[in-house]
């Protein structure tokens, strides 16, 4: 393999120290050594790439990420190595590549419509196999779903699991940690997981652990409800004596920005009586996930998505819909506050970029934003996307504040071309710039070295990785070169798909994958596997 001399940049090792002004020596994929500029003989063998002016990290973690699929056709990450991201964590919110079976393989192929992959394995060596001929330019580590386990058991019923059904989530839970996996997600406000009982949670949790796994919850609820679902998180951590991920952590809608003190006190008080959990957060205050997830209620979903769709075309149902809608959510301009982003559907490209408000006045006809809302959902047979800017800027930052909160995008791997009907969140393509030029150097709420550490050094802690997010002889050489004062998140929620300012190299396994601000096409990420820190 090449050797690297990366010469004179100011080095954050990741561990939260401040930086220091040093030479990084790149050997055979890991970092050979760090040592103050100037003060080492540059290898004869060694490209020298001068780094003066500017910081030279670990290559950032994205511990929350998605589309583990779609990433088969996106095997340049070019979303992520434009940020810096040199490994991504995929398989949260109770979804995953596998385990399979044929209906959930159907269903995900639907789903894939803008993307061109074959579905044709069904479980973890199928999927691994699979991504090991696609390449990556980035690492990816993969989490199971809950909601697969469920899907394949129970189905899309609102009823406890059997005994037998549990031991068979059980088994194949296990079957795919033994293939790879690196533990278990759930996300209990999406079909069929939320349907799914603490007991049951935890039962499975102990089985991640049994292996060394962790458990990541999109929580049951994140608004009204907020406190009980910490509460359920902690309980099942704690029960499992599982290493625990809460997810997107936040106080979601104007009503419950004041519990911000109450969820504060019990995560720390957790962490002080030794929970091991972390969290993570993106710093953007719209959430983004289906429109029907958004808005609806965990009924309208029992029976799976030909029972929500003939829910939604009922008349009849239609007042106890909108009803339900109001009950949860309470806020006066909600139809405000929602935005469609993207379509299944081609004939209805014209909805995305609209809000709710919008989408009732381009319909005519006096509609209710509801009503157009709903319509939407059930003409596109449930795949619209919309974000929803639910948060406070407040909260956000006392969160990000929190020494044990990560920085994670909770979207999936993209390229930079513009299709009809398909838009983003801008987290897809800024999350880390944002964080560090937003939150780091303009807030101050953090100095460099911890905010670096956030998206290095305490994911890689989180994940058990002893030789990754850290900028140290023997870690992996994955390695971002960025200008501090550059650094500038050029996407927006108007026009998302924009890549970041300020990023100058990116290197994994100690080969560059992006050179000069260009993506140099190569493809030297590896699948991170359970126990796997090589």
């Amino acid at each position: 393999m090449a050797s690297v001399w990366l010469k004179g940049g100011w080095v954050y090792d990741g561990s939260g120290a401040d930086g220091r002004e040093a030479d990084v020596w790149i050997r055979d994929g890991a970092i050979a050594a760090v040592t103050p500029a100037g003060a080492a003989a540059t290898p004869g063998d060694a490209e020298v790439v001068d780094c003066r002016g500017c910081a030279v990290a670990p290559g950032f973690i994205d511990i929350h990420a998605h589309g583990e699929t779609a990433a088969l056709h996106h095997t340049l990450a070019q979303s992520r190595v434009a940020a810096g991201v040199t490994t991504e964590v995929c398989g949260n919110c109770g979804g995953s590549p596998f385990p399979l079976d044929e209906a959930l393989r159907d269903k995900g192929q639907q789903l894939l419509t803008d993307v061109r992959v074959q579905i044709d394995w069904l479980d973890g060596p199928g999927y691994f196999a699979r991504a090991e001929r696609a390449g990556s330019s980035i690492h990816r580590a993969v989490l199971v779903g809950h909601g697969n386990l469920r899907a394949m058991t129970v189905g899309y019923d609102d009823r406890p699991a059997t005994a037998d059904e549990l031991d068979r989530m059980a088994q194949l839970l296990a079957q795919g940690l033994e293939a790879g996996a690196c533990g278990l997600s759930s996300g209990l406000v999406y079909p069929p997981g939320c349907y799914g009982s603490t007991d049951e949670l935890i039962r499975l949790a102990r089985v991640a652990a049994r292996y060394g796994g962790l458990y990541a919850s999109h929580i049951r609820n994140e608004g009204d409800r907020l406190m009980d679902a910490v509460g359920e998180f902690l309980a099942i951590v704690e029960g499992a004596e599982c290493r625990g991920i809460l997810s997107h952590v936040k106080t979601a809608g104007p009503r419950n920005w004041h519990k911000i003190d109450e969820l504060i006190h019990t995560l720390r008080d957790a962490r002080d009586r030794g929970v091991p959990f972390y969290c993570d957060r993106y710093p953007y205050l719209a959430s983004w996930t289906s429109l029907d997830s958004i808005l609806l209620p965990d009924w309208v979903f029992d029976g799976g998505r030909d029972a929500e769709l003939k829910r939604l075309r009922d008349p009849a149902m239609r007042p106890k819909l909108k009803q339900a809608i109001v009950d949860s959510h309470g806020e006066p301009d909600l139809a405000d506050r929602v935005m469609v982003i993207s379509v299944g559907r081609e004939t209805l490209n014209d909805a995305v970029g609209k809000t709710l408000t919008d989408l009732a006045r381009h319909r005519g006809g006096g509609i209710d934003p509801l009503d157009a809302a709903l319509d939407l959902v059930a003409d596109d047979d449930t795949q619209t996307g919309a974000v929803h800017f639910s948060m406070s800027e407040e909260n956000l930052r006392r969160l990000l504040a929190l020494p044990f909160v990560m920085v994670a995008s909770d979207s999936s791997v993209r390229d930079f071309e513009r299709k009809p009907g398909q838009s983003a969140h801008p987290r897809a393509f800024g999350t880390p710039v944002r964080f560090l030029a937003d939150y780091v150097r303009d807030a101050g709420l953090m100095s460099w070295g911890e905010g670096i550490r956030r998206l290095t050094g305490l994911p890689a802690e989180a994940m058990g990785w002893t030789r990754r997010g850290r900028l140290a002889p023997g870690a992996v050489a994955d390695v971002v070169v960025f200008e501090p004062e550059r650094l500038a998140d050029r996407a927006t929620y108007v026009q998302p798909i924009a890549p970041p300012e300020g990023i100058r190299h990116v290197l994994v396994a100690g080969r560059f994958v992006l050179r000069d601000r260009q993506h140099t096409g190569d493809k030297p990420g590896r699948l991170i596997r359970r126990g796997d820190d090589a």
